[in-house]
C-alpha cells in the first residue's frame, strides 16, 4: 500500500479512502475485482492508481463522454499521465490523433466509449498497441447486467475484448449492484475468481420519506401538486426526477410560478440547452432541475439538499443511485418519493415496450440463415424489413447466447440458427419478468410500513437493524400514542433485518435458484435467477416450496 499511496499522492494529489484501499489491494494483489462503491466515493481513482501501479496501458470503458473528458483533464492536469479517448462524438482529426498516440505507445490510459467495442479499427488498434494492456476497467459496470437498471447490450462484447487483449486483470466499478447484479456482472465479464468489494450502502445523512398524492384529483395534477408542496417544504438546491418529458416541463413551469429558478432537463431538449442547464445548476444559477433519469450519471454537485421523485421509478437500483446525488458534502439532506399508485403503469409500459416482437425475431433469424459468411446489422435491416435498432437488439441477444460470432463494425458471421427463436424469446421473457419484478420492488418500498432504510438496504442484501430514526415510518411510530403504538406493533409485521449479501441460496419448486435478500418472521424477499424479485411468506421455507441449497 505504500507504493499505491505514493502514486495517489504524487500523481493524482489525493489520499486514498478505506474502500479505495480495499479495492486496490484486491486488484493489485489478486486480480479480477468488482468494486461496488456509493456514488461520490472516488471510483475513478481506483483504476487510475491501479493502472499506474500495474504499468502498461489501462483501457477504461465508460458510457459517458462528458465524464471521459473530465477524467482525462484531471489526469493530464499534473503533466505526468498520458490519456487519450476514442468515442463516437469525435471529429476525424481528433480520432486520428488518438490512434497515433496509441500506435506510438505514448498513452497510459485509453478512455473508450462502449460503442467502440464493435468498431474493427478501434479493436485492431487496441490489440496492436505496442504497450501491453495491463488492466481493463469497466465503469458503470451494472450496464452489463440484465438485472441492472440500464442494461446496455453493447457491453456484452467486453469479455471478448478482454480475451483479445491477452486476458489482463479486469476491474468492474459501479455504484449500485444488488447481489443478483453483482453475480451477473462477474459472469458476463467472465471474471476469474473475482474479489467483490462492497462498501456500506447506507447514507445516514439522507432522510427518507414517501408522500402520497391525493387520489381524488386527476393523476397529473395530483403528482404536480404534491411534488411542488414537497419542494417548498425542503431546502435547496433540489433535484426533481419525473417519469416523462411532459412532467418535467409542467413541474418546472409550476415551480417558476413559486419564484424558483427552475428548468426541465430531458432527452427531448437540444444538447446545447441541456449542457447550459447543467452548467447553470452547478454554478448555483438554478434552484431546481426537473429531470428524467437522463440527468444523473457523473453528476457531482456536493450541496444538493433535496432529491424528489415525482412518481415511482423503474427500480430501487435507479432510485438509490438518484437519491445518492443528495448530501455528498456530508451535511443533512432529504430524499422524498411522491407516490401515486396510478403512476406505476408508466415504468410497466416502458418495460413492455422493450420486449422484442416475435415477427422481428423471426425475420432477423431468417435473414442470418439466408446469408453466407459475414453480414452487417445494416444489411440485416434491409433483408428483414425491420428497423435497425430492433435488428441490433436481436443481434445482441444472439451474441449473448453464443449463436453468432462478432466480426467487427456491427457485423456477425452467419451460422445455422437451430432453435434460436425459442432461445431468444425465452431470454426476452426472462428479462421481462426481471423488469416487472424490479418495478414491483419499487412499489413495495413506496407502500412499506417498515423502516425505509432497512427495506432499501435489504434490497441490496445489506443488513440494517431498524429503526433508523430518520425515515417517515420511524417518525410516525415514535410519535404514535402509547396505546396506538402497542396496537401498531401487533398489527404490523416486525421490521425487517436484511440478511448478509449472498448469505442464503434457495431453490423454488417452479422458479429455480435464488438468493434471500431479506427476511422477517412473516416475509421473505428473494431474488430468483429466472423471474427476478419475489415476496414470499416465511412459511415457504417450511412447507417445501423453498429449499436451501
Amino acid at each position: 500500500m505504500d507504493r499505491l499511496d505514493r502514486i495517489a499522492a504524487d500523481v493524482l494529489g489525493i489520499g486514498l479512502r478505506p474502500a479505495q484501499r480495499r479495492a486496490l489491494t484486491a486488484l493489485t494483489g489478486h486480480g479480477d475485482t468488482l468494486a461496488v462503491l456509493p456514488t461520490g466515493s472516488g471510483k475513478s481513482a481506483i483504476y487510475q492508481v491501479g493502472g499506474l501501479a500495474l504499468g502498461g496501458l489501462t483501457v477504461v470503458v465508460s458510457p459517458l463522454i462528458a465524464l471521459q473528458r473530465d477524467q482525462m483533464r484531471s489526469m493530464e492536469a499534473r503533466g505526468t499521465v498520458r490519456a487519450v479517448m476514442l468515442n463516437s462524438a469525435q471529429h476525424h482529426a481528433e480520432r486520428a490523433a488518438a490512434l497515433a498516440e496509441l500506435d506510438g505507445g505514448r498513452a497510459d490510459f485509453l478512455m473508450l466509449g462502449p460503442e467502440q467495442l464493435a468498431n474493427a479499427e478501434t479493436m485492431a488498434a487496441v490489440a496492436g498497441s505496442p504497450r501491453p494492456i495491463t488492466l481493463v476497467a469497466v465503469d458503470e459496470a451494472h450496464l452489463v447486467s440484465e438485472w441492472g437498471h440500464d442494461f446496455r447490450p453493447e457491453y456484452l462484447r467486453l469479455a471478448d475484448v478482454v480475451e483479445r487483449a491477452g486476458r489482463p486483470p479486469v476491474l468492474a466499478l459501479t455504484a449500485t449492484a444488488a447481489p443478483p447484479v453483482q453475480a451477473d456482472i462477474t459472469r458476463q465479464l467472465r471474471m476469474r475468481d473475482p474479489q467483490v468489494i462492497v462498501a456500506d450502502f447506507d447514507r445516514p445523512n439522507i432522510s427518507l420519506a414517501v408522500r402520497r398524492a391525493r387520489h381524488d384529483l386527476p393523476e397529473d395534477r395530483a403528482i404536480d401538486d404534491r411534488t411542488v408542496e414537497v419542494v417548498l417544504a425542503h431546502d435547496g438546491p433540489a433535484l426533481v426526477y419525473a417519469l416523462s418529458h411532459a412532467r418535467c416541463e409542467s413541474l418546472a413551469a409550476r415551480l417558476r410560478l413559486d419564484a424558483y429558478r427552475a428548468q426541465p432537463y430531458h432527452a427531448g431538449l437540444p444538447a446545447a440547452r441541456r449542457a447550459g442547464i447543467q452548467d447553470a445548476f452547478f454554478a448555483g444559477r438554478l434552484d431546481v432541475v426537473v429531470a428524467t433519469s437522463a440527468f444523473g450519471m457523473g453528476i457531482d454537485k456536493p450541496d444538493v439538499r433535496t432529491v424528489v421523485h415525482a412518481g415511482v421509478p423503474g427500480s430501487l437500483d435507479e432510485y438509490y443511485q438518484e437519491i445518492g446525488r443528495a448530501g455528498r458534502d456530508g451535511k443533512p439532506a432529504s430524499a422524498v418519493l411522491v407516490y401515486d399508485p396510478r403512476t406505476v403503469r408508466i415504468p410497466r409500459l416502458l418495460a413492455a415496450k422493450s420486449k422484442l416482437g416475435e415477427a422481428t425475431v423471426h425475420a432477423v433469424i431468417d435473414a442470418i440463415e439466408a446469408a453466407t459468411g459475414r453480414i452487417t446489422v445494416k444489411e440485416l435491416a434491409g433483408a428483414s424489413g425491420a428497423g435497425r435498432p430492433s435488428v441490433s437488439r436481436v443481434v445482441d441477444e444472439l451474441l449473448e447466447l453464443g449463436l453468432v460470432r462478432p466480426d467487427g463494425n456491427d457485423a456477425v458471421l452467419a451460422a445455422p440458427m437451430g432453435d434460436a427463436f425459442r432461445q431468444v424469446t425465452a431470454a426476452g421473457d426472462r428479462r421481462q419478468a426481471i423488469l416487472r419484478s424490479r418495478i414491483e420492488a419499487a412499489r413495495g418500498y413506496a407502500e412499506s410500513t417498515h423502516c425505509r432504510r432497512a427495506d432499501l438496504l435489504g434490497y441490496f442484501g445489506e443488513r440494517y437493524d431498524p429503526p433508523c430514526g430518520s425515515c417517515d415510518n420511524d417518525h410516525h411510530a415514535a410519535a404514535a400514542p402509547p396505546h396506538h403504538a402497542a396496537h401498531h406493533a401487533v398489527a404490523v409485521p416486525p421490521r425487517r433485518a436484511a440478511a448478509a449479501p449472498g448469505s442464503t441460496r434457495v431453490r423454488h419448486r417452479l422458479w429455480g435458484p435464488g438468493t434471500i435478500l431479506s427476511r422477517d418472521d412473516h416475509e421473505l424477499v428473494v431474488a430468483f435467477d429466472s423471474v427476478g424479485y419475489r415476496h414470499l411468506t416465511a412459511a415457504s421455507l417450511t412447507n417445501g416450496l423453498l429449499t436451501t441449497e
